[in-house]
């Protein structure tokens, strides 16, 4: 997050909505739970970084329409579209499909089980709302539209 508040500073709402108009989810700072003690976990172009236990900043994940199927899905098996490397969560935890105003989640039935404003997820979706909170396992996730995002980098969300 530090790195698009830095490359998005003095952008106007407008400005930065046109400059990245995709849906985010934010992925919450917070303790890490990881399923091994030493492993690397983001990779961006070929370099793998290593997340301190519990550290670290909120990670912004862009929500872009999935191809071919029709949902992205959020766990912790490699082969999801989004990987969370985290013991709360299951190897599939989340679906989040694309809908015409934004997105909408479900639980894959998950073990630990997931919620939306302290509300139970089930395998009916749920449309999102920007600033929801999403708890999947013990994993906090935040989902943004575009102006929400850039509200929250400039303290105002």
């Amino acid at each position: 997050m530090t790195w698009l508040a830095k490359a998005s500073h003095g952008q106007t709402l407008d400005e930065f909505v046109k400059a990245w108009p995709e849906d985010w989810l934010v992925w919450e700072a917070g303790p890490w739970r990881p399923t091994y003690q030493v492993r690397e976990t983001l990779a961006q172009d070929g370099l793998l970084l290593s997340v301190p236990h519990g550290s670290g900043e909120s990670l912004a994940i862009a929500l872009e329409p999935p191809k071919p199927r029709p949902y992205l899905a959020l766990g912790r098996a490699s082969d999801n579209d989004i990987v969370v490397d985290d013991a709360t969560i299951s190897r599939v935890h989340l679906l989040l499909q694309p809908e015409p105003l934004g997105w909408a989640v479900r639980d894959a039935g998950s073990t630990n089980g997931s919620s939306v404003e302290g509300a139970t997820l089930g395998p009916d979706a749920v449309a999102l709302q920007t600033g929801m909170r999403l708890l999947a396992g013990s994993v906090r996730f935040t989902y943004y539209d575009s102006g929400g995002l850039c509200l929250r980098l400039r303290g105002k969300g």
